[in-house]
């Protein structure tokens, strides 16, 4: 049976990481639905973004408060992972507005892209073995909804779809929420990439983080 994992930045358990306020340049808003009201925000294409005044290491996935999950990553990290055999599918580059982090120096800053969770998708969820209650789609713009005071969910139960050659991927839940399979945790464990986490699927809800550095 293949093990599978979330992966995600770990900037809230780790010291001088910076963080992404918001997206300058690249973000597109669509009107909002309406049926459900839902306003509904995404990337597209090469994207700017302006960060918080902290930070003092430049790390290899960045956390964002914007756009909120993006997967954005250093293109260290994009090479680790397709020197691994493990596709990686590029939305566009990320790239700074001055002021940056007073410690930290934008000329400095390694290459960053922001990872296409579309064209990751590979598992389908289970939203009521999830532990989602009353699980809804709007019928006009496909926005999920669920009863959030109801919903206890405690881990994440889906459908992976191993024959998509995809160890990097998402679920039809979120485009920007990944997960991945062991073999992307050996080619952590052989990398070693900062600011990056990986928590066994299985054990979600008490399960440490693996990290890396």
């Amino acid at each position: 049976m293949t093990r599978l994992f979330q992966i995600y930045h770990r900037t809230f358990d780790a010291r001088g990481m910076p963080w992404i306020a918001e997206f300058t340049q690249g973000e597109v808003a669509l009107d909002r639905c309406p049926i459900c009201g839902v306003k509904r925000r995404f990337p597209q294409g090469d994207m700017r973004a302006l960060l918080e005044p902290i930070g003092t290491q430049w790390p290899d996935l960045i956390g964002n408060g914007d756009l909120v999950e993006l997967f954005v990553v250093s293109g260290r990290f994009v090479e680790a992972l397709r020197s691994c055999g493990i596709r990686v599918e590029l939305g566009g580059r990320v790239e700074f507005d001055e002021p940056g982090p007073k410690r930290l120096s934008l000329a400095d800053a390694p290459e960053y892209f922001w990872v296409d969770g579309e064209q990751h998708l590979a598992a389908k969820m289970d939203y009521e073995a999830s532990g989602f209650v009353g699980t809804e789609y709007c019928a006009a713009c496909g926005s999920r909804s669920f009863d959030i005071a109801a919903s206890k969910v405690t881990s994440y139960v889906f459908e992976y779809d191993a024959t998509s050659g995809l160890d990097l991927f998402t679920t039809d839940m979120n485009p920007r929420v990944f997960f991945c399979t062991e073999r992307v945790l050996e080619c952590c464990r052989d990398h070693r990439p900062t600011n990056v986490a990986i928590r066994p699927l299985e054990e979600m809800s008490r399960a440490k983080s693996i990290k890396f550095w």
